[in-house]
């Protein structure tokens, strides 16, 4: 008996994995950093990576808010848009200056509103003037879109895009280590926001 305990506590040793097999972060994602970072962790950084076309994006506006909800001050959320193909900035542009002026969050919901409710094409400048004047921040638009500060916002937004590899949106990168998609849950974004809440619950958990 003492024989065969000796050989299952040697081959326990050899096998560290069994030790650690209670500590892996639950849910589906891609470790694209040090995972072993996430052990000190009090707070979600979650940095999303959006575009004003992706439908998937445009119903994250609203799954996301269950993050919110649930997470609190432990959140938080940071986004970055993207552009691609025969796109422009203007959106993006536009979404740094609306950021600026403290209605980022209105200015974007309008322009997803403006893209998938009226179907109409957002990345002509004359939307984006249209909205601004809504907005009344014409002035504060036509100015911005020809600072190089906000330039410099929006090409940061597609530098950091290629970094960590955003091929698709929503592209959500938490703590810079972990990658999460809508392709990691059959597409689905609920499913996604699920898949996130499970992440957030056990990174926190495990440092609470």
């Amino acid at each position: 008996m003492k024989k065969v305990s000796a050989v299952l506590l040697v081959v326990f040793l050899l096998l560290p994995g069994w030790v650690q097999a209670d500590e892996k972060i639950r849910g589906k994602y891609e470790i694209i950093g040090d995972i072993s970072k996430l052990k000190n962790v009090k707070t979600i950084k979650m940095v999303e990576f959006f575009n004003y076309s992706c439908g998937h994006c445009y119903r994250f506006l609203e799954a996301s808010k269950r993050l919110h909800t649930r997470f609190k001050d432990k959140l938080h959320h940071k986004k970055f848009p993207i552009y691609w193909g025969n796109q422009t900035a203007y959106p993006a542009m536009a979404f740094y200056i609306a950021d600026e002026l403290g209605v980022e969050e209105e200015f974007t919901h309008e322009l997803f509103d403006t893209n998938f409710k009226l179907n109409i094409n957002i990345f002509q400048p004359k939307v984006i003037k249209f909205l601004a004047s809504d907005f009344k921040i014409s002035k504060e638009m036509t100015e911005g879109m020809q600072s190089a500060s906000i330039k410099a916002k929006t090409d940061r937004s597609l530098e950091l895009a290629k970094q960590f590899k955003a091929n698709e949106t929503p592209t959500i990168i938490i703590n810079d280590i972990l990658k999460v998609a809508p392709s990691m849950t059959n597409g689905s974004v609920d499913e996604m926001t699920d898949n996130l809440a499970i992440i957030f619950e056990d990174i926190l958990k495990k440092n609470g």
